[in-house]
């Protein structure tokens, strides 16, 4: 968020700060998390990820450094179940609608490998249809229309004023001779 300093500033720091957390707590409709982690020789390693029955689950992952760029990988439900299993790969994308709510485990296997660590990048992606994720509410038809066209024209107007001061700034420059004397 972007804050000029005016009568209107508590606000528009409140409005930021709401933001901020509903971004941060993931209550939105899609909840996206990105990690980076080295996968050492000989290892496996396991993370998991909350998800609701019929919400919707993507895993995308890609081996960026180590020798062969190459992985195992294996998606399981919360019962035990064996969705996905990859070996050997340096990318792949899997998307999966979970029949089950309760922690989904994604396991990246590096095994295979005695010498080669790995370094791995890996995006899980939830889009969230069931409304019983969101405590049974639309929070979009709770938001006034009256404050969303509010705060629409208040970003209009913020733009449109850095846009001119940025005007003015460039011909006072274009219009002053201004000479730099370097003397050694």
């Amino acid at each position: 968020c972007v804050i000029g300093l005016n009568e209107s500033t508590p606000l528009r720091l409140l409005a930021c700060f709401i933001l901020t957390v509903d971004l941060t707590l993931g209550s939105g409709p899609n909840k996206d998390v990105e990690f980076t982690f080295l996968l050492s020789a000989g290892s496996t390693e396991c993370f998991y990820q909350t998800t609701a029955r019929n919400d919707s689950l993507e895993v995308e992952y890609q081996v960026t450094a180590g020798s062969g760029l190459d992985v195992g990988f294996v998606l399981i439900s919360p019962s035990g179940y064996q969705l996905v299993s990859d070996f050997r790969r340096s990318d792949a994308i899997h998307m999966v609608d979970p029949t089950e709510d309760g922690d989904y485990r994604l396991c990246f296997d590096n095994s295979f490998s005695k010498l080669s660590e790995k370094m791995v990048f890996f995006q899980v992606i939830i889009n969230r249809q069931s409304s019983r994720a969101y405590g049974g509410q639309n929070e979009w038809a709770e938001v006034p229309e009256s404050l969303v066209e509010y705060k629409l024209e208040d970003i209009r107007v913020s733009g449109v004023t850095q846009h001119l001061l940025y005007d003015d700034l460039q011909t006072t420059l274009d219009s002053s001779d201004v000479f730099f004397f370097f003397f050694f």
